[in-house]
């Protein structure tokens, strides 16, 4: 499937972070493909950076990471559905969370997807199973998106074919239902090779991203008033100059009606940047300022 967004089409040129994960998925699938020609028998890369629990109980703690760049030989569909899922929502998602905190998420949906698969597939003596692919980390940006914008209209494609229209929190919906339908019916049952559970715990990463480090919503880690928990700088999301409104309004006439859907607006630019506005809201903005000002 494939989603459509509006937005600068040369973002991902100027150096995203979103670009340098296509580019480097892209690369080592390549690699992976020259090598399964060249050297059927040579396996350094899959044997080296695969996740698996035998792989973890050997003491390689960077395949939690790792398998998240590799993908199945010939894989053509595989990688294919995963880059255009990166594509689409890192570009939504990017310039909101900024280059550090999007790589964060990118890479915590990897590692909690690669634990929920453990949770299914325990076993430190066999290495029969083992876990590749981006699926986990998409799947977390997914979640994010579609909590961020959960009632914004998207355009799908289904199968590349059948346009749908949509709002996020359903898209979320049914694929946190289909992936739970499908594990049980068969992971679980080893009827199929798709870790459907690293789907799922890519989707509680980003579910968790949401609502305990970047909603300003009251969790059980947040207080009132922030974080309970002072978080690094890198680790907090960026917040951008062009997002910021290039004015100020003085709030000192609240008998005027106009300052409750300002408020709203403001909420709004606080939740999802200047850019998120509509025409009208900009107007309205732009009409409180000078009502404020006089």
């Amino acid at each position: 499937m494939r989603a459509k967004w509006k937005g600068n089409d040369s973002f991902l040129f100027k150096n995203s972070i979103v670009f340098q994960l296509l580019i480097l998925n892209i690369c080592i699938f390549i690699i992976q493909n020259m090598l399964y020609v060249l050297l059927p028998s040579f396996n350094f890369i899959e044997n080296s950076f695969y996740f698996s629990s035998h792989q973890l109980f050997e003491g390689k703690f960077w395949t939690l990471f790792t398998y998240s760049f590799l993908h199945s030989y010939p894989g053509i569909i595989h990688i294919l559905t995963n880059l255009i899922g990166l594509y689409f929502l890192g570009q939504a998602i990017e310039p909101i969370l900024g280059k550090r905190s999007f790589l964060t998420l990118y890479l915590s949906s990897s590692v909690l997807g690669a634990l929920f698969y453990l949770s299914f597939h325990f076993s430190p003596t066999s290495s029969a199973n083992g876990l590749i692919g981006a699926s986990a980390s998409v799947s977390g940006i997914l979640a994010f998106f579609c909590l961020l914008k959960p009632e914004e209209r998207i355009t799908l494609l289904l199968f590349f074919i059948v346009p749908i229209n949509i709002k996020p929190k359903w898209v979320l919906r049914i694929y946190a239902g289909i992936s739970i339908l499908l594990l049980f019916s068969e992971e679980i049952l080893l009827t199929s090779n798709i870790a459907h559970s690293a789907h799922l715990g890519g989707i509680l990463a980003g579910f968790i991203y949401y609502h305990f480090f970047y909603s300003d919503s009251p969790t059980i880690f947040k207080g009132m008033n922030g974080p309970m928990i002072e978080l690094p700088n890198w680790f907090k999301k960026q917040k951008s100059n062009k997002n910021k409104m290039p004015y100020s309004i003085n709030f000192s006439n609240t008998k005027n009606p106009i300052n409750n859907e300002v408020n709203l607006i403001l909420d709004k630019i606080n939740r999802n940047g200047f850019q998120s506005l509509t025409k009208e809201e900009k107007a309205t903005l732009e009409k409180a300022r000078r009502f404020f000002n006089r």
